[in-house]
């Protein structure tokens, strides 16, 4: 089983990821643009913490 500390990382990172995907749906793209770099970043940390 995770670590907890290690399990509340993963949820904070999913947790950004998916208001990061409803921002991105609900403003403008000019406005939501300095969030892509740090959702890319959380979900390739995601990604690789999964496989």
């Amino acid at each position: 089983m995770a670590d907890p500390s290690e399990l509340l990382s993963v949820l904070v990172a999913l947790e950004f990821v998916v208001m990061s995907v409803v921002v991105l749906l609900l403003v403008p793209l000019d406005v939501a643009l300095p969030v892509i770099p740090l959702l890319v970043v959380f979900l390739l940390a995601l990604q690789l913490y999964r496989s």
